[in-house]
């Protein structure tokens, strides 16, 4: 009766362990201390050079092998993740971006960023070459259920050509506005919206009072995004910009 008293509690101890002692992230795979990034590079060159000019590379904690090399600017909501493993709960890692053809950082790098095991973050390089304006942000993902046939939706603001300017966002169509004054390099508080195919919004600059475009991006039921609104390429005019919106599940 003993034996087999032992062998139950055993039994269970493991189911246990099997239950409670890790995590799984969205892909399957073991989570544990271990965070996501999601790197977008909208750093634009306004005047004169080529694509190669804002190709960087990402560092992160190892500052002599980058997490992420050779990135272009980014012209889709939806990049791949890096996995960054961490020593506890929560670590501060140093983050660098550096020009793929020189290797000088573009960021008056590197700098700290506290990460917390678990989470996961849009980080975007903005800024344009030419006005010295440049900067790496990252903004935190709140995890948070959304209904079936609603989406959750914040704002990015990277348009560094207008960084004296507030901007505000509106959904097209209709008087709902979904953000105001948004500072270049700023981020708006979340707005939980019905889904469409298509999220279609207006993006005014406020400051000065004028439409600047009405951009859309695709999106899917019951998923929060990310929706950076960034110049359509590296070396677009002012009023030709779109969002390119990150999902999360």
């Amino acid at each position: 009766m003993t034996v087999i008293f032992l062998r139950m509690v055993l039994a269970a101890s493991i189911a246990g362990l099997s239950a409670f002692g890790c995590d799984e992230d969205e892909d399957g795979e073991l989570f544990g201390d271990s965070t996501r990034l999601y790197f977008h590079n909208q750093l634009t060159q306004s005047t004169g050079g080529s694509s190669d000019d804002v190709v960087v590379d990402f560092y992160v904690d190892d500052m002599n092998s980058p997490l992420s090399e050779d990135r272009g600017y980014t012209e889709s909501g939806n990049v791949s993740s890096n996995q960054i493993e961490l020593d506890d709960e929560s670590e501060n890692l140093q983050f660098d971006v550096r020009a793929s053809s020189s290797g000088s950082t573009l960021i008056n790098g590197p700098i700290t960023q506290t990460l917390i095991a678990g989470d996961r973050y849009t980080v975007v390089m903005m800024g344009d070459t030419t006005l010295g304006n440049s900067q790496l942000k990252s903004f935190r993902y709140q995890d948070v259920d959304v209904g079936s046939g609603q989406i959750r939706v914040r704002f990015i603001n990277t348009l560094s050509r207008l960084a004296g300017d507030d901007l505000s966002v509106t959904l097209s169509g209709g008087a709902q506005q979904l953000a105001t004054d948004l500072e270049y390099g700023g981020a708006s508080s979340y707005n939980t919206l019905s889904a469409g195919s298509t999220l279609q919004v207006d993006i005014n600059n406020q400051t000065q009072g004028v439409l600047i475009d009405q951009v859309s991006c695709n999106v899917s039921s019951g998923r929060s995004y990310d929706a950076i609104i960034a110049y359509s390429r590296f070396d677009s005019d002012n009023d030709q910009i779109s969002i390119y919106c990150q999902p999360y599940s």
